[in-house]
């Protein structure tokens, strides 16, 4: 089944339709899920209600844009809530939180699921504001409002963010690969 034939019998209630909807998109959704959610159990249910929603909701999709563009700004706000609910009060304290100084900038290779399972390790907050900005390519102003921040706020986390990750890797003992040969041992 193509994907207008997809929308339009979703949007009609067609149940092949959802089912098909759900095996093409289920695995896209719940990877955008898990870029925000690092807690697996907690991505499925993030991902169960972001079928639910689409499937409800799918009669406001107007075809403008691509699909998947729409599916992946439905399943961040979807994620943003399921995060809220965990944590109500995840970005109070952001504002409180000294920023340490690193002027280092390393550059590594690393597989994806490397960066994944990193990225997993980082506090919630910093891993929501770096796929919001590098993943998905919203502004500090379309974050600013999703996450009920300032501004100002989301550039500074996004850079506490990235200082966090750099000196994670400052710390590690890694072998840079450039050009695909190994080129010297980062860290101590």
């Amino acid at each position: 089944m193509k994907e207008h034939d997809i929308i339009l019998g979703c949007k009609k209630g067609n149940r092949l339709a959802q089912k098909y909807f759900v095996e093409n998109y289920s695995s896209y959704i719940y990877t955008i899920c898990r870029r925000y959610i690092s807690r697996e159990d907690i991505a499925k249910d993030c991902l169960q209600d972001t079928l639910i929603h689409i499937l409800k909701k799918i009669n406001k999709y107007n075809e403008q844009g691509k699909f998947k563009g729409w599916i992946s700004t439905v399943t961040v706000n979807k994620c943003i809530e399921c995060i809220r609910r965990e944590k109500r009060n995840l970005f109070s304290s952001m504002d409180l939180m000294p920023e340490k100084s690193q002027n280092e900038n390393i550059s590594l290779k690393l597989e994806h699921d490397d960066v994944m399972k990193f990225i997993d390790t980082i506090p919630e907050q910093y891993r929501i504001v770096i796929n919001m900005y590098l993943v998905e390519g919203y502004s500090h102003k379309e974050i600013s409002e999703q996450l009920k921040i300032s501004e100002s706020s989301s550039r500074s986390i996004l850079s506490r963010a990235k200082k966090m990750i750099n000196q994670s890797f400052k710390n590690e003992n890694i072998i840079v690969i450039h050009n695909g040969t190994k080129e010297k041992k980062i860290g101590s």
